[in-house]
């Protein structure tokens, strides 16, 4: 990673800016939606955090798409009675009870990279996914030329994230691009395998189209998977900077990648918590943005 996205990512770090030495005794936790690669840079961002501040972090997650065992992840911070957790809610509507439930025992509770908007979580933390989607269907819009057939890898269905996403894309292509059509949507529901056959499928019932676009971060290596295999030539665009997906954007398989700030999440999980804590107000939302890699600017942001 070179210099000038380190810069960047420390930009959006500053939003939790504000925080002041903390008692050692402290435990926090980050919860993920599911145990990936992508979340490596949060679980650097929140341990960097931790040991500057003086608290404890425990990383968690499932090692699958299944509410349930997120739900027992939290289950069991509460009876542990850490003193706060970041989450990213697999499923919004199941998680929430248990939010609140934590929030009424003194758990400070923020959410990231995904939001439970209807529960009692102090605040956001990562993408205004609505606006990721948008900045995707903008993306999307300029490379077709304003016109062609689109198939979608969503993930996982219930996750609000993704659903936003989709829907940022939907807005851009109904307001600018309206020869833009979507004319599938595939779920891989967490799961790479999945996610893989989805692509494959959908490129095999729609011969004729144009580009595909993937809302997570198992769509990208499943497109360069199904690109490298099948010859397609068509455009692909998707989320996240796995480096499989940076391979494939300098190899040519991957148009372009809407990239997100998952070092600032764990950075602002924590100092945020800190400052919770301390009694101090912390921000409704703090979005992190996104930025768009490109063949024309990848050696800029990533070393080879």
């Amino acid at each position: 990673m070179k210099k000038s996205l380190v810069v960047l990512f420390a930009a959006a770090v500053i939003l939790a800016a504000g925080g002041t030495a903390i008692a050692a005794s402290r435990t926090f936790a980050v919860v993920y939606p599911i145990i990936n690669p992508f979340f490596e840079a949060t679980s650097h961002g929140a341990e960097d955090e931790a040991k500057s501040s003086g608290v404890e972090v425990l990383i968690k997650g499932p090692d699958r798409f299944d509410v349930q065992q997120q739900i027992e992840i939290v289950e069991n911070l509460i009876a542990m009675k850490v003193d706060g957790f970041g989450i990213g809610p697999t499923d919004p509507k199941a998680l929430t009870p248990l939010l609140n439930r934590a929030m009424e025992q003194g758990i400070k509770v923020v959410t990231f990279d995904t939001d439970a908007p209807d529960s009692k979580r102090l605040g956001y933390i990562g993408t205004d996914n609505v606006k990721a989607g948008e900045h995707m269907g903008e993306a999307l819009g300029v490379a077709l030329g304003g016109k062609g057939k689109v198939l979608v890898s969503q993930g996982i269905s219930s996750q609000l994230n993704l659903v936003q996403r989709l829907e940022g894309v939907q807005k851009v292509l109904k307001e600018k691009y309206p020869d833009v059509e979507i004319v599938d949507v595939q779920s891989g529901q967490g799961d790479p395998n999945k996610t893989l056959s989805n692509i494959e499928d959908m490129v095999s019932a729609h011969p004729d189209f144009d580009a595909l676009i993937g809302m997570d971060s198992y769509a990208g290596p499943a497109m360069v998977t199904a690109w490298k295999a099948k010859g397609l030539k068509q455009i692909a665009i998707t989320f996240d900077d796995l480096p499989e997906v940076i391979n494939g954007i300098r190899d040519g398989q991957i148009y372009s990648a809407i990239v997100q700030r998952q070092y600032a999440w764990g950075v602002n999980v924590v100092n945020q918590l800190n400052m919770a804590c301390d009694g101090k107000p912390i921000p409704a939302n703090s979005d992190t943005g996104t930025l768009e890699i490109t063949k024309a600017n990848v050696d800029e942001f990533y070393t080879k």
